[in-house]
């Protein structure tokens, strides 16, 4: 090759060199970004995740004590054992004081007793409490949160 042949060529590869220059920056900046994006994604189910948990766990605790709340009734024969019998009147308070007792308005945010609550045949009690779960990194997106709701249900039995 001649001298200007290789002058050329040399040219030719610092041009191509300078051409792509900072296209690794665009890359890392990239997959930075989106690495973020799941991370943030991966944050925010975990604390909704966790906050349904937590409700369903006081959901249990407050089903477990209305299906304590049963009376005994005689059968209509008379001659079997009584039977435990559930009000739903007295499923709805006994899961509000049971609420009350355990502080979980204080842990949940807008927590309520839904009107499923109460005893659909008698003998199970069903409670179902709604609340909101607040997104740690995302609250300019969502500002009111994410509505999570909860039922759990316990039956009343006798045993010997």
């Amino acid at each position: 090759m001649t001298g200007w042949a290789a002058a050329v060529v040399r040219r030719m590869r610092r041009g191509r060199d300078a051409d792509e220059s900072g296209q690794l920056t665009v890359l890392i900046i990239g997959f930075t970004a989106l690495c973020l994006l799941v991370a943030t994604t991966v944050m925010a189910v975990s604390a909704v995740h966790i906050e349904f948990k937590k409700l369903l766990s006081a959901a249990d605790g407050a089903a477990v004590a209305a299906a304590d709340s049963f009376t005994l009734v005689e059968t209509a024969a008379g001659d079997g054992p009584p039977a435990a019998v559930l009000a739903p009147e007295k499923v709805r308070g006994v899961v509000a004081s049971y609420l009350a007792r355990d502080g979980s308005a204080a842990r949940f945010e807008g927590l309520t007793v839904a009107a499923a609550t109460g005893s659909p045949d008698g003998r199970t009690a069903t409670v179902t409490l709604t609340a909101v779960a607040r997104i740690p990194v995302v609250n300019v997106i969502l500002p009111d949160g994410v509505p999570i709701q909860a039922t759990s249900s316990a039956r009343a039995r006798l045993l010997r």
